[in-house]
């Protein structure tokens, strides 16, 4: 059953990107994020149908992965490679239903970034990879350990540039919105989206506010003997993971036992274990 939802959602993400593809940005002159965006230069530059050019790049992706990568991580890429381009092919006559009219180009690129970094989205979460940017980045992080998306972001640099000498500046900036909106959503693919939040506090008031966190709000905390690093002072720090909908509950009701009480919020993506106690005093 896991198998085949993961296929479903392989299948559901290729789908929406191709249509996307094909609907918002295929001779709208904008460009997406990644090697999609050199597929829809070329297309746009050449006779060549833009799913052809889409399953060639990825071929020849796929086999530089076969070079560097270990096996593992290159049937990542398999699945979607084969799909996406598949069905850019399929839908590539689907922009004839649909007429845009007069529609402002900003909702165009707005929908096409958000339609497309769903479909990136849905791809990630299984672990997989979309386009051949994916096989870049895994291969610059087997060569200088880096982190990050640096190699996309130098390719959509590229293709930016490019926008600009064939769509003039107005195109470019387009262009810049839906990568930027593609980019955001497919990097919440791999975090997911914050429903927590991560409370450290200090305060010499730390016997009211752990009765506020544990008797009013009721939610578990941990208490670390931590020495400041300049004064070499002693002191405690109160941690308490809470909903995001209990955020403003949790700082205000700080504010008003100590107004001086230091406080870092962070983001929390993931909890495991929730009520096990790392360390408390009593």
């Amino acid at each position: 059953m896991k198998k085949v939802k993961k296929y479903f959602k392989l299948l559901a993400g290729s789908l929406l990107i191709a249509v996307t593809l094909n609907v918002f940005f295929n001779g709208m002159n904008i460009i997406p994020s990644g090697l999609f965006g050199f597929s829809i230069l070329y297309n746009n530059r050449t006779s060549m149908d833009l799913g052809t050019i889409l399953l060639l790049t990825n071929v020849f992706f796929f086999l530089l992965g076969l070079l560097t990568l270990s096996k593992k991580k290159i049937k990542k890429s398999i699945f979607p490679f084969i799909t996406i381009p598949v069905f850019v092919y399929i839908t590539k006559d689907i922009n004839r239903l649909i007429d845009f009219g007069n529609t402002d180009k900003l909702l165009i690129t707005l929908y096409g970034g958000v339609l497309m970094g769903i479909g990136f989205k849905l791809i990630y979460k299984e672990n997989c990879y979309a386009s051949g940017a994916d096989i870049i980045t895994e291969i610059t992080k087997e060569i200088s350990k880096a982190k990050g998306l640096l190699p996309n972001y130098i390719l959509d640099l590229i293709w930016i540039m490019f926008a600009v000498k064939l769509y003039g500046v107005e195109g470019a900036m387009y262009s810049l919105i839906a990568i930027i909106i593609m980019e955001h959503l497919s990097k919440k693919a791999t975090l997911g989206i914050s429903d927590s939040k991560v409370f450290y506090i200090i305060t010499k008031k730390d016997a009211e506010v752990r009765r506020f966190i544990l008797d009013e709000l009721h939610y578990e905390l941990t208490i670390f003997d931590v020495k400041g690093g300049f004064l070499k002072m002693k002191n405690k720090v109160l941690m308490s993971v809470i909903p995001t909908k209990d955020y403003y509950k949790l700082k205000e009701g700080i504010k008003l036992i100590d107004p001086k009480a230091f406080i870092s919020i962070t983001d929390s993506y993931e909890v495991v274990n929730p009520n096990k106690k790392i360390k408390k005093n009593n």
